[in-house]
């Protein structure tokens, strides 16, 4: 029984050290990430003319859920980037919520936005808990169910930023639903971020789609990196900004 006793310390001791050890790099994370944010929209304020302080925006992430992104969830990159998005939920939304979807061959809404408070284990505590399983890849479900939620009345007066990040171009044969989703979600308050993460996808519909015909505005960014977290939070920011200035121009959201 001692010996029972003395691994089962030495083993929680350690699980609880590691915890620990998570914990402050998110906070770590988070802090330089707000910090950075701050510095890049100073700038493009300046730049722009555009004064943030008084904009509020909603702001998701849709998360590829999709098989191949087992392993990024599994080694801290998607708690990394989430950690590095929050900001703009904390510096724009009212609640200071990151409103979280994971998609593969559906997508789905977590019942728990991402805080201040809950954001150091999110991935492990929301997302793994809820025993998800890792699908296709397929973009229409998640661009329908995002610009259906955010196309309400809210929408008139505070536009809707979506993150939306994947590994892998759509692998439907049929890419009719995904132009058809953006180009009905153009004509609302809504844009969608695109970012592909890939060392070897060269995401050609993502591209597409950022360059789509048919639109009532030119509601999407496009960036594709090989690897999101070598990425500096100035380039991330920036980049996810960049066109995003130009459609709120166009929406009227600012002058």
């Amino acid at each position: 029984m001692a010996f029972f006793d003395f691994f089962g310390k030495k083993n929680k001791g350690t699980s609880s050290s590691v915890s620990s050890s998570a914990t402050e790099k998110q906070k770590i994370i988070l802090c330089e990430s707000k910090e950075d944010l701050q510095r890049v929209v100073v700038n493009l304020s300046k730049e722009r003319g555009i004064d943030f302080d008084k904009l509020k925006i909603r702001v998701a992430i849709v998360m590829d859920h999709s098989g191949s992104m087992d392993w990024q969830y599994d080694n801290g990159n998607v708690q990394s980037i989430l950690t590095r998005l929050l900001p703009f939920a904390l510096q724009f939304d009212d609640n200071g919520q990151l409103e979280v979807y994971l998609f593969d061959n559906v997508c789905i809404k977590m019942d728990v936005d991402m805080t201040e408070e809950n954001y150091s284990s999110y991935v492990d505590d929301v997302i793994k808990k809820g025993h998800y399983n890792y699908g296709g890849t397929r973009y229409a479900p998640a661009i329908q169910m995002t610009d259906e939620f955010y196309n309400d009345d809210e929408s008139k007066t505070t536009p809707t930023l979506v993150f939306f990040i994947t590994d892998g171009d759509n692998y439907d044969s049929d890419c009719a639903p995904s132009d058809k989703a953006i180009i009905k979600s153009s004509k609302h308050g809504i844009f969608y971020m695109f970012i592909g993460t890939s060392k070897t996808c060269d995401f050609e519909y993502l591209s597409h789609l950022d360059d789509l015909d048919g639109r009532k505005f030119d509601n999407t960014g496009f960036m594709s990196v090989k690897d999101l977290n070598s990425t500096s939070n100035a380039d991330l920011f920036l980049n996810s900004l960049k066109d995003f200035i130009p459609w709120l121009k166009a929406k009227g959201y600012v002058k």
